[in-house]
């Protein structure tokens, strides 16, 4: 099934999506009607956790993919559940793990064609409902300072997927309904996601073959207060129980670098506001220069010396500025893992 280009799908309606605000007096008697899918799927997170440092794999248990603040910076992290306490890891140093246990035969029904495999063929999902001894990745809105903070939504944008075989994710809405593509390699064109605050959701992630699997996604939003914020990151997946995880880091320090984009972070965006300013200053002063220099030619005074080494200064801070833009984003994230190195790995 091919995925229309900048195929969107907005996340808020579905009946597997639980919104985690407060509910109304009036819905509490749909709350007792839950079902067990949608209290899996209920959960709280708190301004207080960690962000941990190093390499780890996620075998079984639970995991979101998600935005979050990290020292005032907008990043697209992991939220990791799979152990009593929760903590947030940068996805470049995760690999989430897709054992034999997850393979199924491809259902002989052409709703599944999509899956790029041949009906009975076995392929690997990692499922959209949580099973013991799987890992169950999902996405969610829900970091406070994110939920305090975003405008309309997030929009997660799938840009590259790289891997042995085909990648799809899908939703499947109840008993009867037809699967929903979210995501697949079958396009190379950016598939988003749109997500609304405070939302929770778990989709099924299909791999067709054994191996490295490596996701280029990129969360971006549009804040209340109107700044752009972005962030890109590749999500690494072991397809398969002989795939080791120094294969799947080896493979991406292979692929290199993500590329953070043009509007990496709240204060990237910040400092190009004040970078902006900075050269409009300096135009002004240029032009106030020339303005000057010429009646002083007309006049044939020598030019004055403050504009100069006013001047000089101008261009002195750009070079300082630039020099400082380039350095902030690893700075900044660096001095985060920094911080909290004391939090369990």
């Amino acid at each position: 099934m091919k995925v229309s280009p900048r195929f969107t799908t907005t996340l808020a309606l579905a009946a597997l999506l639980v919104p985690a605000s407060a509910l109304a007096p009036a819905a509490y008697a749909a709350e007792e009607n839950k079902s067990a899918e949608e209290r899996a799927l209920e959960q709280t997170l708190s301004p207080d956790e960690p962000v941990v440092s190093g390499q780890h794999e996620i075998a079984a248990g639970h995991v979101d993919m998600g935005p979050a603040f990290v020292e005032g910076s907008w990043e697209l992290m992991f939220r990791d559940d799979s152990t009593a306490e929760p903590v947030w890891r940068d996805p470049a140093e995760v690999v989430l793990r897709g054992n034999d246990t997850a393979m199924m035969a491809v259902p002989d029904d052409p709703r599944y064609s999509f899956v790029q495999a041949s009906p009975g063929e076995q392929v690997y999902v990692i499922p959209q409902t949580e099973l013991a001894g799987v890992v169950w990745p999902g996405w969610n809105t829900q970091n406070p300072q994110v939920v305090e903070r975003l405008g309309r939504g997030v929009t997660f944008t799938l840009e590259a997927v790289e891997g042995p075989g085909g990648f799809s994710m899908y939703l499947e809405n109840g008993t009867f309904g037809a699967p929903e593509v979210l995501w697949t390699s079958d396009t190379t064109d950016p598939q988003d996601i749109f997500v609304e605050p405070n939302v929770h959701t778990h989709a099924n992630w299909v791999f067709t073959a054994p191996g490295a699997y490596y996701l280029t996604v990129r969360a971006h939003a549009e804040l209340a207060d109107g700044t752009v914020v972005s962030d890109t990151a590749r999500l690494l997946f072991a397809v398969g129980s002989t795939v080791t995880n120094e294969q799947v880091f080896a493979g991406a320090d292979a692929l290199g670098a993500v590329d953070k984009g043009s509007t990496g972070d709240e204060s990237q965006e910040k400092d190009h506001d004040a970078s902006a300013q900075a050269t409009e200053a300096s135009s002004t002063a240029a032009a106030s220069g020339s303005s000057t220099n010429s009646e002083t030619g007309n006049s044939g005074s020598p030019l004055p010396v403050g504009l100069i080494a006013g001047g000089g200064a101008v261009l002195l801070a750009l070079i300082v500025g630039g020099v400082l833009l380039a350095r902030r984003s690893a700075a900044a994230k660096a001095e985060a893992f920094k911080d909290f190195t004391g939090g369990r790995a």
